[in-house]
């Protein structure tokens, strides 16, 4: 579960080493305009990133160590408790995790990683939970010395929940793309260079999901400016105690770009692809049951258009056969559902095809039939 500097890249692999056991940890300057050694990338020593987090039940992995994510979605949607999940899973493979609460408490946080089975001593000893009230960069001298003991933590996870808070905390306006860029480089950002980190931002959508694409609500930068990937959350079936919630989890952007590979097919409308469907099982009011599904197997356009063809000439033929008389094709079109111009061409259809047969009817009308 531990990063070491050859799971990252895109930038000189000694800024990401852990100090020397027994060594200070410090902020040394580094000149970024000195040309990197690529030795250790020409030679395979030094690889592309790989995902290593937050398991689907098949093996594959969505989060990238010493990179920055996002998982947005509506207010109550699941982001928060899905995290929460992941933090779990992470602490029970012997990661330590750094929990950044804007949004919510600790006796809150606590109780929700009991019940889905956290082991109490192991929160203890693996656990890092802090509410900030400043910018941990630009914040009074005590402050600055608690985030320099943070970066200078190794963490498998870094959880911050509530970017909007965290942005008016550290006077950053959440629609101001530069101010935004420079927030995401000196907090997150730092934070999983300096820790070895996968860092999840978890954020909000806009209310409205015409045009919301695969944005946070704000800033274009929120997307921009990560380096790891960006997901957006959406319930399929609400959570809540004695209920079995289901979110669907799409991938917007994915830099290292392996996770893509493992997602459905892409979607027009927001160019995402469904990767995960997380299960958030609290039927059991004691209890929370997590697990993260591939993505049902999604259907090329041509595929989907045949089978909602079949889906039609099947209920064509199921209305036709269970009528308790010969229907008039006005009585097909006002059962079965769907449009009427298209469900009068299913029933040519069905008629060249031999499906169906038709005779005359009252008032020159055309009653149809199933051949004996």
């Amino acid at each position: 579960m531990t990063a070491t500097p050859h799971d990252l890249n895109g930038a000189d692999a000694a800024a990401y080493a852990w100090p020397a056991d027994g060594a200070e940890a410090a902020d040394a300057p580094v000149a970024t305009w000195k040309p990197l050694d690529l030795a250790g990338y020409l030679n395979g020593t030094i690889k592309p990133a790989q995902a290593r987090l937050m398991a689907r039940t098949d093996g594959v992995h969505l989060l990238y160590p010493g990179h920055v994510h996002s998982v947005a979605g509506e207010s109550e949607s699941g982001k928060s408790m899905l995290m929460l999940a992941v933090v779990v899973e992470t602490i029970a493979a012997g990661g330590r995790v750094l929990f950044i609460d804007y949004e919510s408490d600790p006796a809150t946080v606590v109780d929700r990683l009991v019940k889905m089975g956290a082991d109490p001593s192991e929160l203890a000893n693996h656990l890092d939970y802090v509410q900030p009230q400043t910018d941990p960069v630009n914040g009074p001298y005590l402050e600055a010395s608690a985030w320099s003991a943070v970066k200078a933590t190794r963490y498998e996870l870094a959880v911050l929940d509530g970017v909007t808070e965290a942005l008016s905390v550290s006077g950053v306006a959440s629609i101001d793309n530069d101010e935004v860029t420079g927030w995401i480089r000196r907090v997150p950002r730092a934070l999983a260079r300096s820790t070895g980190a996968a860092v999840v931002l978890v954020d909000h959508v806009t209310k409205s999901a015409e045009g919301r694409g695969r944005f946070a609500i704000g800033a274009q930068s929120k997307l921009s400016a990560l380096d790891g990937a960006a997901f957006i959350v959406e319930p399929l079936a609400p959570l809540g105690v004695g209920m079995c919630g289901r979110l669907a989890v799409r991938v917007g952007k994915d830099r290292p770009g392996r996770i893509r590979g493992h997602g459905g097919s892409w979607r027009k409308s927001d160019r995402t692809q469904a990767v995960a469907v997380a299960v958030i099982d609290s039927t059991d009011p004691a209890r929370i049951v997590y697990t993260l599904e591939p993505p049902a197997r999604e259907l090329d356009p041509e595929q989907a258009r045949q089978q909602l063809d079949d889906e039609r000439r099947a209920s064509v033929l199921a209305w036709v056969r269970d009528c308790p008389k010969p229907p008039s094709l006005n009585s097909i079109c006002a059962g079965v559902a769907g449009r009427k111009q298209e469900t009068t061409a299913i029933v040519r259809e069905l008629i060249e095809a031999g499906e169906l047969t038709t005779s005359p009817g009252p008032n020159r009308s055309t009653l149809h039939h199933i051949p004996a």
